[in-house]
């Protein structure tokens, strides 16, 4: 991430567009297999390199810091002499300017996208990467294909592929090369072409090696059983209302039964790349609690590395909340020159491509619906009207088909510009508004409000992440990360957790949460449930707390090892429901569900109302529903973007 409020905004990275211009695709080496795990030979300057050792390189003393070496100048091209890399018996050539690193002998380098390279081996767990690394060029990882790092796709060694078909929206693929136990992973930017002739040239001659495969539905183990039946459909009855003669003005979210949203108010920070879970143990010394986690999209630099399903639901239960970040297509205009923009054609069409592949990213890490994706848009020079149209149409595009999918919607943009550009577009007839905005603007001020291009009447209801300082190392723990400092108080991934059945027979789930809703399935004692979040029921022993399942029912915690049976059991998030309020003015918060209670605050037009339940209370027009926040205070239901009005929703619990 970036921000030109204090970043250098001429900086330039042509050298790497004007790389991938000059470099053509003429490949012609003479196959030769030699032994050892890794070996080059070609057109590379310099003494010949030993078996298991780190390619030198011009930069070799940035490498030697764990950092990439440097980008090839622009005249490097494939017919000046390609490279010929040997690793685990599989042979294949790659541009001569392309830098080659050996991650077996240096762990800690940076695995990026960014650059032009090859990375040989498992990248290690806690990697030298900058806070910020944004772009995409040609690159490939090549890897021991093992259980952690097993994959669908399997192809052939030199069989062809069409990369820029494959691999969709986040142009990058992940596959097997059969016999090989060599898992590939392949990404590019302008120049998928370039990926299809390297690999169509890779040889293998090394020993038969098993290649391990992802569990299908009827290998793998049968640890989840809250989530086995059929997804069910959306609880939804109703429309938005039109303010103003303008319907996209309020696009509400449609939550699915078994959504809830989690938010976070405190300390965060982001990194590049996904730290280990020892580094994550380590910093609960730290003052953070939010995590930012690059989970994809066509200019992420770093890939997936340690992020995982698993990765996510571990540092979940240590008390850790992710901010999800997706890097797709960026403003035709921005400052930085070599990111991969968004077309002037159908702009729209974009923003619902990406979206659609963020939400897969999303639930591949377990990132369920109520989850807040935040769209990385660099810096852009929002002088230019046309550009800063197509950014809002983008992004318009992206909110509503994230809303359509059940997922909010966040915009991470310089104060300046994208958040200056989403400001002066709040009550536009026009474009849909994001849930939330991540500003950057490093002035040093940890505080979410005051901020001169987002007023505090946008955005005020823990909706807004403030990035305040850039890059910089913080140890905690005795482990060290670059990163960039946020203040949080919004919308964040919702993470699953596992807790296990301790009732002495069949637990039964409810619809809902209490003893009168009609019962779903059983569990037996001993078993493994997927749990989303907990929230207030009915008594059953000494505990009111009822736990929400991934299939969207419900039972009463106190047949759960959870640790807490009087309360809610930390880290496992309070179950909420947000909708937006569109009462002009703003929306009035009472102490009670009526007007004779007294004011306690005010929703501010667009404002999110986490809701944690609805009750009946004083008939105001077509509607008596009244929704309990999640907060203690109370708001007149018709005024907020929930489905059910004038009625109750279904998916929002009565309060008990």
């Amino acid at each position: 991430m970036t921000t030109p409020d204090t970043a250098d905004t001429t900086q330039q990275a042509g050298s790497r567009r004007a790389a991938r211009r000059t470099t053509r695709l003429s490949l012609s080496f003479t196959v030769a297999f030699t032994g050892g795990v890794f070996a080059t030979s070609g057109a590379v300057p310099g003494p010949a390199v030993a078996a298991g050792q780190p390619v030198a390189s011009a930069s070799e003393r940035v490498v030697a810091r764990g950092e990439p070496a440097a980008r090839p100048a622009a005249g490097d091209a494939l017919d000046e002499g390609a490279r010929a890399v040997t690793y685990r018996g599989l042979r294949l050539a790659v541009p001569a300017g392309w830098e080659v690193h050996d991650l077996e002998a240096k762990p800690r380098t940076c695995v990026r996208f960014d650059r032009p390279a090859l990375y040989l081996g498992t990248p290690g767990a806690d990697q030298d990467c900058p806070a910020r690394a944004i772009g995409r060029t040609e690159s490939l990882l090549i890897e021991p294909a093992t259980a952690a790092t097993a994959v669908a796709s399997v192809a052939e060694p030199g069989e062809v592929i069409s990369f820029a078909a494959a691999a969709g929206a986040t142009q990058e693929i992940r596959y097997a090369l059969s016999g090989t136990g060599l898992a590939v992973t392949a990404a590019f930017g302008e120049r998928p072409e370039l990926l299809d002739t390297v690999l169509r040239g890779a040889r293998y001659a090394g020993p038969e090696r098993r290649t391990p495969s992802v569990p299908t539905a009827e290998t793998a183990p049968d640890l989840d059983p809250s989530t086995a039946a059929q997804a069910p459909a959306p609880l939804l009855d109703g429309k938005a209302p039109t303010v103003g003669g303008a319907l996209a003005l309020n696009d509400p979210v449609t939550l699915p039964r078994v959504a809830s949203t989690t938010r976070l108010r405190g300390s965060g920070f982001d990194a590049c790349t996904a730290p280990s879970l020892q580094t994550m143990r380590a910093w609960l010394a730290s003052p953070h609690r939010g995590v930012g986690i690059y989970i994809g999209g066509v200019n992420r630099a770093c890939p997936d590395g340690n992020l995982d399903a698993s990765w996510v639901r571990a540092i979940a239960r240590l008390g850790w909340r992710t901010t999800p970040i997706y890097v797709g297509r960026q403003a035709p205009c921005a400052f930085q020159d070599d990111l991969g923009p968004i077309r002037s054609a159908n702009p729209g069409q974009q923003g619902i491509d990406a979206a659609v592949d963020a939400m897969a990213r999303a639930k591949k890490f377990g990132l369920g619906p109520g989850t807040a994706i935040y769209f990385d848009m660099e810096g852009y020079d929002n002088r230019i009207a046309s550009c800063s149209r197509i950014v809002l149409t983008f992004l318009s595009a992206w909110t509503k088909r994230l809303h359509d999918g059940g997922y909010l919607s966040g915009v991470y943009s310089s104060a300046a510009s994208g958040i200056s550009d989403l400001s002066g577009a709040y009550l536009s007839s026009t474009y849909v508004r994001p849930d939330a905005v991540w500003i950057a603007r490093w002035d040093g001020r940890a505080s979410v409000w005051g901020e001169r291009y987002a007023p505090n009447d946008q955005w005020g209801m823990h909706q807004r992440i403030k990035q305040y300082r850039g890059p910089h190392v913080e140890t905690w723990g005795g482990r060290s990360i670059e990163i960039d400092s946020n203040r949080v108080d919004g919308p964040q991934g919702a993470a699953r957790f596992w807790q296990r059945v301790i009732s002495r027979g069949t637990l039964w789930s409810h619809t809902g949460p209490g003893t009168s809703y009609p019962v779903v399935r059983g569990y037996a004692p001993g078993r493994n449930v997927d749990v989303v979040c907990q929230t207030t029921g009915s008594l059953v022993g000494t505990t009111r707390v009822w736990t929400k399942f991934a299939d969207g029912t419900y039972v009463s915690d106190l047949h759960l090892n959870t640790p807490n049976k009087r309360g809610f059991s930390a880290p496992i998030p309070e179950c909420r429901y947000p909708y937006a309020a569109w009462a002009n003015g703003g929306l009035i918060m009472r102490s009670g569900p009526a007007t004779s209670y007294p004011r306690t605050g005010l929703v501010p037009y667009g404002g999110m109302a986490y809701v944690r339940c609805q009750r009946a209370g004083m008939r105001i027009g077509p509607s008596a529903v009244w929704n309990l926040l999640d907060d203690g205070r109370w708001v007149f239901d018709w005024y907020t973007l929930t489905p059910g009005r004038p009625g109750f929703t279904a998916l929002i619990p009565r309060c008990p």
